[in-house]
């Protein structure tokens, strides 16, 4: 019972941290492109390009700032333990730039993006403070045996916030017609949610102990197995935040839903998809096996996403909403194992005592990836325009994913993998 209450504790964190990640991705579309009367900034669509901007230069500061706060982590020794700590300063610091993001400070284009870019820098170094700290906490709690259910629990609560930040916005600028309140709610869902995990889980009696000498950064990228599986992560992270920051406006442009108020229910039913498989990967992961299921994923992924740019050729007989739905059918059978299985993988290659230098390094990884996806979006919609973006950077996707799975496949070896070819 206390196994299972650790879980539920570490990872609800995870549910506020989420929901701000949802944010910039999908509804800061709506923000920016808002009527004024409901807090919004009423850019264009094309200027919409901008936030591709900001969530690259986010995502920049993580490539810095992850493995700094991990270093950082792994060094601490207080009374709280070394991740807690953190935990406990940074999520309040998270949540009040959070909030900065959607203050009415002005409307005018150039003003508002000067004012954007820097309190997102800001909050970006705040969220990476957060987040590398908690992440280490993660291997620092976790057995072998338990890192499958510990990395699904951690998934599932990811994705109750990425679904609660797909289903509020709507309802709050429905009733008070203010961002303001969306961002504000969102801060304390995850200042309270940190706190949880914070005041619930005691940290091993280890992180109390002097700080030991710990390897240097060298020794971490010469860990081949992890920089393999980090080379693979890299592609279908940047897939994946690629088509996640796309995901509203190919919703206004392809499929006919420009509002928040019918984004919400097609995003929704995304994630309830996503949600369906996720359980099935979950209850299954471990009988089929992690490394064969997530190659199957990425593969299968990759034959599919290039069929998005068929629409291209099929919408002028319209549709377009129903082909757009069979095809987010058929890519969330493989989008629900990013979310249930890398975590379980990657703990699987870290040494102990150094899980938060690990996951610095991780953080490398994950955040080049996502602004390389996020950046390519940026031009891609900055040339050719939002109308036909989608269409390009389908093939684009499926050839990422493709070349994750083949590498997945046949150059990752796992002890699973080794003990064969010693048979």
């Amino acid at each position: 019972m206390e196994e299972k209450q650790n879980k539920i504790f570490y990872a609800i964190s995870n549910f506020g941290i989420f929901l701000l990640f949802s944010f910039p991705a999908t509804y800061m579309f709506h923000f920016l492109t808002g009527d004024i009367s409901e807090g919004g900034l009423n850019f264009t669509l094309n200027e919409d390009a901008i936030r591709f901007l900001l969530i690259s230069v986010g995502l920049i500061i993580g490539i810095f700032a992850g493995p700094l706060f991990g270093y950082l982590s792994d060094k601490t020794r207080t009374k709280w333990g070394k991740r807690r700590i953190w935990m406990a300063i940074s999520s309040p610091l998270t949540g009040i730039f959070f909030i900065l993001l959607t203050f009415p400070y002005s409307t005018n284009y150039d003003n508002a993006i000067i004012y954007l870019m820097l309190i997102y820098i800001i909050y970006s170094v705040c969220i990476n403070a957060l987040n590398t700290p908690y992440l280490g906490l993660m291997a620092d709690i976790t057995l072998p045996e338990n890192r499958v259910k510990m990395s699904g629990t951690y998934g599932l609560f990811g994705g109750i916030g990425t679904a609660l930040g797909l289903i509020l916005p709507p309802i709050i600028i429905l009733l008070v017609k203010s961002w303001l309140i969306v961002s504000l709610i969102y801060a304390i869902i995850l200042i309270i949610s940190n706190f949880i995990t914070i005041l619930m889980i005691k940290e091993p009696k280890s992180q109390f102990e002097p700080a030991e000498e710990k390897i240097p950064f060298i020794e971490i990228i010469k860990n081949k197995k992890f920089i393999i599986f980090e080379i693979c992560q890299f592609l279908w992270n940047m897939a994946f935040n690629l088509v996640l920051a796309a995901l509203g406006p190919i919703a206004a442009v392809i499929l006919g839903l420009p509002t928040e108020e019918e984004f919400g229910p097609f995003a929704g039913l995304l994630l309830g998809i996503i949600g369906i498989f996720f359980v099935v990967y979950l209850v299954k992961g471990d009988k089929w096996g992690k490394k064969r299921t997530m190659v199957f994923a990425l593969i299968y992924m990759g034959i599919v996403f290039p069929f998005g740019s068929l629409f291209y050729f099929t919408k002028s007989f319209g549709y377009m909403l129903i082909q757009g739905l069979i095809f987010i059918v058929l890519i969330a059978v493989g989008l629900a194992a990013i979310f249930v299985f890398p975590m379980s993988i990657v703990m699987d290659l870290i040494k102990k005592k150094q899980e938060a230098s690990y996951m610095g390094v991780n953080s490398i990884f994950m955040n080049l990836s996502g602004a390389t996806g996020t950046m390519i979006m940026f031009f891609i919609i900055s040339f050719f325009g939002m109308e036909n973006a989608f269409y390009i950077i389908c093939p684009i996707l499926g050839s990422s994913l493709l070349v994750s799975g083949l590498i997945f496949k046949f150059v990752l070896k796992t002890e699973k993998d080794e003990i064969k070819s010693v048979k």
